[in-house]
């Protein structure tokens, strides 16, 4: 999307002058910029930011590559089950290391972008790798300790 204006005619200066509009102006040029009437809870800041963004996109300044495909993966999630959000799910990002101890023995997995290394192997789920270690089903973000930390967030 980089560079898609959605019928916005928004200019370089517009971006300064965000800010100080009135909120009517400001709702008026946040439903031009966006082909859509921002609804009603929608707060100052949200419309300034949004706006803002707008005019970096217009400049060829808009989301990544990688921050388009994240944000797909959040909307997806969210017009599956509408209150994802609010059930407190905890976003494994690549790189992150996952721990736990087994019988004696602590175990490590490392998120990747397609799922999850365990041993050098490329495993699409956590339970597989739970499976893999118990040698029984386990859910594996319970395994993993990640399922108790959604509820406290």
């Amino acid at each position: 999307m980089k560079g898609s204006v959605y019928g916005a005619d928004l200019k370089n200066e517009d971006h300064m002058h965000i800010e100080n509009l009135p909120l009517e102006e400001l709702r008026k040029k946040w439903a031009k910029a966006w082909n859509l009437e921002p609804h009603r809870r929608i707060g100052r800041k949200m419309l300034q930011r949004s706006l803002a963004f707008k005019v970096k996109e217009k400049n060829g300044n808009g989301l990544s590559s990688e921050h388009e495909k994240h944000l797909t993966k959040l909307v997806n999630a969210y017009k599956k089950n509408p209150y994802y959000f609010d059930e407190g799910h905890i976003a494994l990002k690549p790189g992150m290391h996952l721990t736990r101890k087994w019988q004696g023995n602590i175990y490590s997995v490392t998120v990747t972008d397609s799922g999850f290394d365990y041993q050098n192997v490329e495993y699409s789920s956590l339970s597989a790798i739970a499976n893999e270690i118990t040698g029984s089903r386990w859910n594996g973000w319970l395994f993993f300790g990640i399922k108790n930390m959604r509820s406290k967030t």
